[in-house]
């Protein structure tokens, strides 16, 4: 009989996916068993960096993500739990705990109760014959719930003897359309009711409704009503290309949208959560009907609300308004007010105050111009701050899959390590991370050492405004001296270079070539340095207060 350590690292080869990871005192045994047998064993610099790249990894390839990390380790990981719990991401981390006579030692934490403050699950294999069964256990919670499960193992487990029996990778690459929920016949007659009396309605599509399936349901739905159609963020160009598309529905609206949002008066949400931040507070469908239609029976809180899976439901209701007279397809509405013809964010223009500072570059105007240089079959992920709002805004992807999201705890520095995620999970594509020059420096530097080590094809774009952007939008908004967000930091591009990857300054339009030619020879990892002036950078997103819900319109 082998030993325990030996065992997990068999079970956890079979899934051929990567192990992220710090070794310590409880896990370096198991990694070095795991490399032994052939498994892909991605080494970090910090623990929460390695579940990050878990995240990511899951976010993409939709399959669990696995990271390891030694005895009392778990502080370093509560904002990346935290943030891949909000994410619904899977994935299970093995945390090492001090053995249970160890109690001075100086690494033992209360690792269930750290765990659980980040909103992730916590599973304790209190003793090996357990082990088969918490281990299945992990695997299937984590999927079926997609969240992060922590699997504390003591460290004097890692020489006994035992034997896995295995299976997990049945688990780990289980299809979730095997879940797939049916609404009930009732919930689909009263939601046909208001569909018939809407006038103008819009389809909002959500993270959770964006597999093929679902997006032909949606649009045959669509075209049947007349509706128009959007996304939260998370489902990104779900619609793109589509007549009826509007874009990014709530605090990210694109100004040609506006009116069509006001103006809407029934709003069929798939898979969507309707959080605060995509409703604006409340403010974005207040006055108008809501029919949500979720997996998960807890989330969809209107009335009518509909428990089921978007496609089964989308069907369900084309059939029942053809049982009603509806059998053909409607016209598109239109809006009888004015819809603004510029692009995305046009409207914060007025933010951008005074003469560009020299040797800068215009924000917006950037973006744009990396739109068009990057492949388009890019994977995507955007920093945390002030650069975010726009940066999703104005960088496409083909699809919401190909876009990672990373402010789900609101904060900075978590963009590169779910970028690398993202980037090994499908490493023949460009992984984009824009950030900000604050979030690089925060969590991106050290890891940007990963990136090299990995030869990694990944584009990490710094907007380097000098400053905390955020908190400089909020100093100069109440007439404040913003000098206390400023930041002397060094220039990004020879760092990255002195690091061993390939680094590029924009300072005018003319450096856009060298980040073309940079991209053409495929020198990866490769950082951009893009030198922007903080007195012109927007900051523009839509969260009405409550107290400001006064009308049916935000």
């Amino acid at each position: 009989m082998d030993s325990f350590h030996a065992e997990l690292a068999r079970v956890c080869a079979e899934l051929e996916t990567p192990l992220f990871g710090v070794t310590g005192d409880s896990n370096l045994f198991f990694v070095d068993s795991f490399v032994r047998r052939g498994g892909h064993y991605v080494a970090v610099t910090h623990e929460g960096a390695a579940v990050l790249m878990a995240a990511g990894y899951a976010s993409v390839s939709d399959r669990v993500g696995l990271a390891s990390i030694t005895q009392g380790a778990i502080t370093n990981t509560v904002t990346a739990l935290a943030d891949a719990t909000r994410s619904h991401l899977p994935l299970v981390l093995f945390a090492g705990e001090t053995p249970s006579w160890d109690d001075d030692n100086v690494q033992c934490v209360p690792t269930d109760e750290i765990v659980r403050s980040s909103g992730a699950e916590y599973l304790r294999l209190a003793q090996l014959e357990d082990a088969d069964d918490v281990l299945s256990l992990a695997f299937r919670r984590a999927r079926r719930s997609a969240r992060p499960v922590v699997v504390g193992i003591p460290t004097d487990y890692a020489h006994e003897p035992c034997s896995l029996s295995g299976g997990l990778s049945e688990i780990a690459r289980a299809d979730r359309s095997d879940a797939e929920v049916l609404p009930t016949r009732e919930a689909v007659r009263t939601a046909a009711d208001v569909l018939l009396r809407a006038r103008r309605p819009l389809i909002l599509a959500g993270r959770g409704a964006t597999d093929e399936a679902d997006r032909a349901a949606m649009l045959a739905l669509a075209r049947r009503l007349g509706a128009r159609v959007a996304t939260t963020l998370r489902a990104k160009e779900l619609f793109r290309g589509e007549p009826a598309d509007l874009g990014i529905f709530g605090g990210l609206r694109a100004g040609r949208s506006a009116a069509y949002f006001d103006a809407a008066d029934v709003i069929v949400a798939m898979g969507a959560s309707l959080n605060s931040y995509t409703t604006s507070q409340g403010a974005a469908t207040h006055g108008k009907h809501v029919v949500h239609i979720d997996t998960d029976a807890a989330k969809a809180h209107s009335t009518p609300s509909i428990h089921g899976s978007a496609a089964p439901t989308a069907r369900a209701l084309l059939e029942e308004l053809a049982a009603r007279g509806i059998d053909s397809d409607r016209p598109l509405w239109d809006t009888a007010g004015p819809a603004e013809a510029g692009p995305a964010g046009s409207e914060t223009s007025a933010e951008m105050s005074g003469d560009r500072r020299p040797d800068t570059v215009e924000y917006i105007e950037s973006l744009e111009l990396l739109d068009s240089l990057l492949p388009p079959d890019r994977l995507l992920t955007v920093d945390g701050g002030r650069i975010f709002f726009e940066s999703v805004r104005r960088i496409s992807v083909a699809s919401p899959r190909d876009y990672v999201h990373t402010m789900s705890m609101g904060s900075i520095g978590l963009g590169l390590s779910l970028a690398m995620g993202a980037s090994l999970a499908d490493p023949a594509r460009l992984s984009v991370l824009v950030s900000g020059d604050g979030g690089f420096m925060l969590g991106g530097l050290s890891e940007f050492t990963t990136a090299v080590r990995r030869r990694l094809k990944l584009l990490v774009v710094v907007l380097n405004d000098g400053c905390y952007g955020a908190e400089h939008h909020h100093f100069v908004k109440r007439g404040h001296d913003p000098a206390t967000s400023y930041f002397d930091w060094p220039d990004f591009a020879p760092v990255a270079r002195s690091l061993g990857g390939h680094g590029v300054e924009v300072r005018q339009l003319a450096d856009f070539q060298r980040v073309a030619d940079a991209i053409a020879a495929e020198t990866w990892p490769l950082l951009v340095d893009f030198k922007l002036d903080p007195n012109r950078i927007p900051m523009e997103f839509h969260r009405t207060p409550p107290a400001a819900r006064t009308g049916g319109h935000p």
